[in-house]
């Protein structure tokens, strides 16, 4: 087994792993620190562009940072990202000298890269922005090697950084970024066993580190870097972080959605979960597109396609987040829904509009493969052999992973039958 042979939705999956975004809730390194962290007096700190707070134990007593925390976060996952851009430069320049401002700016890219991951543009911004919370925190371990905000926002970076290292190809990086990651975050731990938002990063390094290489071999490799993961100790520490995370219960809950889609295949119990999170964002295109999954794998086929619908008609209109990216995943699965339905030449209508949208992107993207190959099905399913036999072979000369091949072989040997 080699990333190759994985489908686009289970290579993300694996990513989790080495890179150990597992370690922390990307969001959660924003306050899930103890209240006994210091901040640095305002003497020691560059003069503010806006007046400094007064100085206090931690961030986390200042309720306007808890506030403006929310607000962001919140924008953020609605897909306001200038909104969201706004409220953390604000909160930047109420804490000079502290990770959170650089930090909070790398979430800006790190999530285009989210909703657009073929498109590198975006990296180096990321890695610039995570690079600065790595400096001004090594600047504040160096004058106080106790400082729990330092810890965690090192933490944060690290496994952010590793996260795109894996999403690049670059695995070992990804691994030593995690190994990193991972011993900043059981040091927070110790010192604030009974913080609920930490559960989210144990948690999720928990399930994936136990689940994910017994299934995937080429990642056995990596595992004796990190130690031994617990699948039911991990879901415990998900849940908690969910139920009871002041501020990561939509990072947890979106964990649980690709948990149970891509690993423990309960299609029901991760709709409850997509559901869960369409009510508090209804505007995030990565989250709706999880709820249609779920759908079509319920056999909920017209509520699948509804869905699938409304990502085209959002993409059409321009809203934010809702990408070309988006919008190919869409057409694809919405091509399988018609499918399901034995709606061959409606599914072929579908897949016009997703080679169209391919061609105009210039991006050779995993639905390139996987949507001729379901042209090719669809052809067998109406009979017109020759032409699905020409779909495969087109299949065989593209770029795609070695499963997508894989199957495109074996409909030239026995064609494909609904």
């Amino acid at each position: 087994m080699n990333p190759s042979s994985l489908s686009p939705l289970r290579l993300c999956a694996v990513r989790l792993v080495p890179t150990v975004l597992a370690l922390v809730a990307v969001l959660s390194a924003l306050v899930s620190f103890p209240a006994s962290a210091t901040v640095p007096p305002a003497s020691a700190q560059p003069t503010p562009v806006v007046a400094a707070a007064p100085a206090m134990r931690s961030i986390l007593d200042d309720p306007l940072f808890q506030q403006d925390a929310h607000a962001g976060l919140d924008a953020l996952y609605d897909m306001d990202f200038g909104a969201a851009d706004q409220i953390f430069e604000r909160i930047g320049f109420r804490y000079p000298g502290h990770p959170v401002g650089p930090f909070l700016q790398a979430l800006l890219p790190w999530w285009a890269i989210q909703i657009e991951p073929s498109d590198t543009s975006q990296d180096g911004e990321l890695l610039a922005d995570l690079d600065r919370v790595l400096t001004v925190c090594e600047n504040r371990l160096d004058e106080n090697p106790g400082d729990v905000d330092a810890l965690f926002f090192r933490s944060s970076a690290h496994a952010l950084r590793g996260r795109l290292h894996a999403d690049r190809g670059r695995w070992m990086r990804a691994a030593r970024d995690g190994q990193q990651a991972l011993g900043d975050l059981r040091e927070v731990a110790r010192r604030d066993p009974h913080n609920a938002d930490l559960s989210f990063g144990l948690g999720l390094f928990d399930y994936l580190a136990d689940v994910v290489p017994k299934q995937y071999k080429f990642l056995r490799a990596f595992t004796f870097l990190f130690p031994k993961g617990d699948r039911n100790r991990g879901l415990l520490e998900l849940t908690r972080a969910m139920d009871s995370g002041r501020f990561v219960s939509t990072e947890a809950a979106y964990s649980m959605v690709q948990i149970e889609y891509v690993f423990e295949e309960n299609y029901q119990e991760g709709l409850h979960y997509a559901q869960w999170l369409r009510k508090r964002h209804p505007d995030n295109s990565l989250f709706q597109l999880y709820e249609g999954r779920m759908y079509e794998r319920l056999g909920q086929l017209a509520d699948a396609g509804r869905t699938f619908d409304e990502i085209l008609d959002r993409h059409d209109k321009g809203q934010s987040g809702y990408t070309d990216a988006i919008a190919e995943q869409a057409l694809y699965l919405l091509a399988r829904v018609e499918m399901r339905s034995n709606r061959f030449d409606v599914a072929l209508a579908q897949i016009d509009r997703l080679e169209k949208l391919g061609a105009q992107r210039g991006v050779d993207t995993e639905y390139k493969a996987l949507g001729r190959l379901r042209r090719g099905m669809a052809f067998d399913a109406l009979g017109r052999r020759p032409d699905a036999v020409r779909c495969y072979h087109d299949v065989l000369a593209m770029n795609g992973s070695s499963s997508v091949q894989d199957r495109a072989r074996g409909y030239l040997k026995n064609p494909y039958k609904p």
